[in-house]
């Protein structure tokens, strides 16, 4: 065979997942006297990773330095990333340290920046971003993806609000991406106002953007809004999925919007999502709440699985009605299935 079929197979290998496959296939090409060079090498380090194999991953690095392929941008980047799965974010900088003469720096740096957002790591990703404003590397998309979602608890509002400031200066609020990234950071902060804003403003919204503020709304209790907002959502032809249902149905449950809940409830089956666990788990909650314990029952019933939340949500709703007797026969049913 010849360096490009090793190639060739290694790839396909690595993209269908086979990951143990493809690092078999590098020893072997190995064994057979070819030397890889840089088209190999980040096949080869994405399957280490992914199988989470940290000797095998540093034998590779010690290849690519002895094939003089260090400072190639996509073998660099997939040492970075491979080093974050591997938790050993000490390497991952060092090899990052090492080669900030790539020409592909930028790359290089989102890299380690998702690494750090992987492993809660914040502020050495707020320390690396400040470095990459010193070098002038250009901050991209990618960038702030990986850092805003990092930011995203109230103790951390102001350096989400620091982000925002930094993408309006950039230009990069107008991507699509970065704007509901920025949205879903306010309202996870509880700062529902300013993300209903940022909201307002989108010229389009997808999906994203719509769940995105349909559970801020309800995480923060706010289910007057929640509703308003899922009306107008049906009215712009967005389809709603399993998420948003959460969160409307969560809502109609606290203020006892039943009609509303029986709406949303055929919007669900003519959805496809009928047999979903987590909307039957909630409507299973609306109806118990509005006392229409029978047809929460027979939501029940017709679960082919039942998880302890589908337990206790309907021996709670019983409970919240007065039938002592049918909590205790529920209970023990739940102790005998389990």
């Amino acid at each position: 065979m010849t360096l490009l079929t090793w190639n060739t197979q290694l790839r396909e290998l690595a993209m269908q997942c086979k990951y143990l496959e493809a690092l078999n296939l590098y020893r072997q090409m190995l064994r057979c006297g070819f030397t890889p060079n840089a088209f190999f090498f980040p096949f080869a380090l994405k399957s280490s990773a992914s199988l989470s194999l940290p000797l095998s991953g540093h034998q590779l690095h010690c290849h690519v330095i002895k094939t003089g392929c260090s400072l190639e941008p996509f073998v660099l980047t997939s040492q970075i990333s491979m080093y974050c799965k591997f938790n050993s974010l000490t390497s991952a900088r060092k090899v990052f340290d090492e080669n900030t003469i790539s020409n592909q720096l930028i790359v290089c740096c989102n890299a380690l920046i998702s690494g750090y957002a992987l492993r809660d790591r914040g502020f050495d990703a707020i320390d690396l971003f400040c470095r990459m404003r010193e070098m002038g590397v250009s901050i991209n998309s990618v960038t702030m993806l990986g850092l805003v979602p990092v930011f995203s608890e109230p103790e951390h509002f102001s350096v989400g609000m620091f982000f925002h400031g930094c993408c309006m200066k950039l230009g990069l609020n107008l991507d699509f991406s970065v704007f509901n990234c920025l949205l879903t950071m306010y309202v996870k902060c509880g700062a529902v106002e300013s993300g209903r804003k940022l909201f307002d403003e989108m010229p389009e919204k997808d999906l994203i953007t719509w769940n995105a503020m349909i559970s801020g709304y309800a995480q923060n209790g706010l289910a007057a809004d929640v509703l308003e907002l899922y009306k107008r959502m049906e009215a712009s032809r967005v389809c709603p999925d399993e998420v948003t249902f959460v969160g409307v149905l969560s809502s109609c449950a606290y203020l006892g919007a039943i009609s509303l809940g029986r709406e949303v409830e055929q919007r669900i089956e003519s959805s496809g999502l009928g047999l979903n666990p987590y909307l039957n788990n909630a409507l299973i909650n609306i109806y118990a709440r509005c006392g229409n314990l029978v047809k929460a029952q027979a939501i029940f019933d017709r679960m082919p699985r039942k998880s302890v939340v589908s337990w206790t949500t309907i021996i709670g709703g019983y409970g919240m009605h007065g039938y002592g007797e049918i909590v205790v026969d529920c209970t023990q049913s739940f102790y005998w299935n389990s």
